[in-house]
């Protein structure tokens, strides 16, 4: 896909749990918020994303023994009502019973994604939608049929068979497929409502998914002038 030809920043929304990985949300904006339009890479005054932190309540502690508490900028519900704004929704994981807890209740979190997913993905601000998973947050993703049918999603090596088990009770037709070291995330296309649906592997593998996020955006070029400037080795392969 070629990039965009407007340079105004791509709203992106991130999801952030109680209990939900650091990393994989952290990371993910690390790397946006250090992706730019510029043809100069020293320059960095057009950025290509703006992100937003939305949780369920206003106050959450993410990463394991309550780590860190987070002020969200937004609650679920007010994302709900600007939902139209946003371009990407990042969705990161946790311990899986942490995520299927999420998923069997069927949570203010599963909404926000089904809610996103389910719109036409050229419409709002700014073009395509897009929904990027890290970790297990592809249970999330796969539990609210946001993959539809006939695409493919990964997830945490040790998280392939509850992937398969949460699309199958959703009946979302998903091929789970695994990851390897140098390819570490799945872009799937787009769902039936013109939603890209990327996911990728554990942890850090949400950095490498967010420099292609990046590169759809601005291009591979300058994509890759960000993995440089946060010293990260982009393995760009594809699964």
């Amino acid at each position: 896909m070629a990039p965009p030809t407007t340079s105004k920043p791509h709203r992106v929304a991130v999801l952030i749990f109680r209990d939900g990985d650091i990393l994989d949300f952290a990371g993910p904006m690390e790397i946006l918020t250090h992706t730019y339009h510029d043809t100069d890479p020293s320059t960095r005054s057009r950025p290509a994303f703006r992100t937003t932190t939305v949780a369920s309540t206003r106050t959450v502690s993410v990463g394991g023994n309550d780590a860190l508490t987070l002020t969200a900028d937004m609650t679920i519900q007010e994302a709900l009502d600007h939902l139209a704004d946003f371009n990407v929704l990042i969705v990161p994981g946790g311990h899986p019973t942490v995520m299927m807890d999420l998923v069997g209740r069927d949570s203010p979190e599963l909404q926000l994604i089904r809610a996103f997913t389910t719109q036409k993905g050229g419409e709002g601000k700014g073009g395509e939608k897009t929904i990027l998973s890290i970790y297990t947050g592809a249970l999330l993703v796969g539990a609210a049929a946001a993959g539809g049918g006939g695409l493919k999603m990964t997830t945490h090596h040790k998280a392939y068979d509850l992937l398969r088990e949460v699309c199958a009770k959703a009946k979302s037709e998903v091929e789970v497929v695994e990851t390897t070291r140098e390819r570490r995330y799945v872009d799937a296309g787009v769902n039936a409502a013109g939603v890209r649906v990327i996911s990728a592997g554990g942890v850090t593998c949400g950095l490498d998914a967010a420099l292609y996020l990046g590169s759809l955006v601005v291009g591979e070029e300058k994509a890759g002038w960000t993995a440089e400037l946060v010293e990260h080795e982009w393995k760009k392969a594809v699964a």
